[in-house]
């Protein structure tokens, strides 16, 4: 393993440590407040963005490395984070009414529709191997998504295709933006989710301002996973092609199935556990068994 590597990985461990305590905080607030999927999101990015300006806009080489981002990958920024923002509205949309565990697994057949992206622009073919993955992970979808009492079709199906969508995202950076700034571009991100949230509640008519405290919890879990977690994400990009940045974080979802049971009162559920097995196991085969030097 070399250097880059090896920091490569540790980037990545931090962003699992970091997504997970922002998916547990969100999933608690989801829990016992009543608040919409688009409102914890534009008053936690938006609490996490004027904490986090200070930093940026004190110093004159931050600033300048922020206006070379906006320069140099602003469209990618700007269309990756526009996918992204639909991916999380309809992601806390069944969180809310889903069990944590199995939300925490859907989510990762992000690293299925890497592969199919992979294929399908970047003239890759599939592997024996990485086919028999692709059927164990429907496999898996399916126990999943035919949990009763745990999760419904369609929330297994707004998991789905918000999975697809931050795919888009990972690819956009790998393909376009040879090195990526993480802090900056984390930063900026969290700014057009901001417009993009509110601008959303605005459209549906769900806008309406929470309670301090409400909005201090989203900030802290946002300024964790919204920021820090994705600053060490898009960082972790300069290091490791995309297939290996998803297999690290496929350990995050075993944690929080196991924090779902341990500390929220979820089933130990036969059919769960036998489904998030096989679509990990799934997950697995596809990414280790990827072409070298694959994006």
């Amino acid at each position: 393993m070399t250097g880059n590597e090896k920091k490569g990985y540790f980037f990545v461990f931090l962003t699992g440590v970091f997504f997970a305590f922002e998916v547990i905080g969100f999933k608690e607030v989801f829990r016992k407040f009543n608040l919409t999927p688009e409102m914890a999101a534009l008053f936690g990015v938006g609490f996490a963005f004027l904490l986090v300006t200070p930093f940026f806009l004190s110093s004159s080489k931050r600033r300048k490395k922020v206006i070379l981002t906006i320069q140099r990958d602003g469209l990618v920024l700007l269309l990756g984070t526009f996918s992204n923002a639909m991916g999380i509205v309809l992601y806390y949309y069944a969180l809310k009414q889903t069990d944590l565990g199995p939300a925490a697994i859907l989510i990762k057949t992000t690293v299925l529709y890497n592969v199919i992206l992979g294929v399908m622009f970047l003239g890759e073919r599939f592997k024996d191997r990485e086919i028999f993955g692709i059927l164990l992970a429907m496999v898996g979808i399916y126990l999943i998504s035919t949990l009763e009492g745990q999760i419904n079709l369609i929330s297994a199906f707004c998991i789905l295709i918000s999975a697809f969508l931050f795919a888009i995202q990972s690819y956009m950076i790998k393909k376009y933006i040879p090195e990526i700034l993480g802090l900056e571009y984390a930063y900026l991100r969290l700014f057009l989710l901001c417009v993009f949230f509110f601008l959303y509640s605005l459209l549906i008519g769900s806008f309406l301002i929470p309670k301090l405290p409400i909005i201090v919890i989203l900030g802290f879990f946002s300024l964790m996973g919204y920021f820090l977690g994705r600053a060490f994400y898009f960082e972790a990009h300069n290091y490791l092609p995309i297939s290996k940045l998803n297999a690290t974080l496929l350990i995050e979802p075993i944690f929080l199935m196991f924090v779902g049971i341990i500390f929220m009162n979820e089933p130990i559920d036969l059919q769960k556990l036998a489904g998030g097995g096989i679509i990990l196991l799934g997950l697995y085969l596809i990414v280790f068994h990827k072409r070298k030097g694959t994006p």
